[in-house]
């Protein structure tokens, strides 16, 4: 059967660009404010494992953060938790689509990977949009041992202010699958924070 991947790109940058809005309808509820980044959070009813949505502004070029967090290839540069990533297709300079293996986070809990569609949108002038979602494709089969996890929708919308500074907002809905219980899944905010912030600290280490 074939994939429409447009149509799977465009659902998920409806939906990552409606989401990033904290307006009443979306219903988002603050979590709690961790290392320079706010968090708010909110329940999807329907598997009940919780949408993140992490702010922060911070000193980076916009164009060289989200070519670095969208890129699985060199993941491994910056996260130590990060096994393998891996382009398993290229379809267009913007949209390609991964194979990414983490670690283990405790010894007796399988390793997770994914297979995923990433796009990155220029929206405007230092303005940019990544969108990633799971999908299913034959070169890259499920692996014996590993658990396949879902990443629903993913998204990072990064933007130059006025003051110099960069506002990064990423939004991520992520369902590990397996037997991880449902509240741990629901701590995944702060892993994502930590994640943002090894980006920067790998950033700012390497700044030319």
């Amino acid at each position: 059967m074939q994939i429409n991947y447009e149509q799977i790109l465009e659902e998920t940058k409806t939906k990552v660009l409606t989401l990033s809005e904290l307006t009443h309808e979306n219903q988002w509820i603050q979590d709690s404010n961790k290392d320079g980044c706010s968090i708010h959070t909110k329940m999807n009813p329907q598997n009940e494992l919780k949408i993140n949505r992490i702010e922060a502004n911070v000193d980076v070029e916009p164009e060289t953060f989200i070519n670095l967090v969208t890129n699985m290839t060199r993941k491994k540069e910056y996260d130590s938790n990060f096994e393998e990533g891996r382009i398993i297709e290229k379809i267009d300079q913007n949209t390609t689509i991964y194979y990414a293996r983490g670690k283990p986070p405790i010894f007796i809990v399988d390793a997770r990977d994914f297979c995923m569609i990433t796009r990155i949108y220029k929206l405007g002038d230092s303005h940019y949009l990544a969108v990633s979602k799971s999908i299913e494709h034959p070169q890259a089969p499920l692996v014996k041992g590993i658990q396949r996890a879902e990443m629903i929708f993913a998204g990072w919308i990064v933007k130059k202010l006025p003051n110099g500074k960069t506002n990064i907002i990423m939004i991520g809905h992520m369902n590990p699958k397996g037997d991880i219980p449902k509240a741990l899944v629901n701590q995944g905010a702060k892993f994502q924070v930590e994640g943002l912030n090894k980006a920067l600290n790998y950033l700012n280490k390497n700044r030319q």
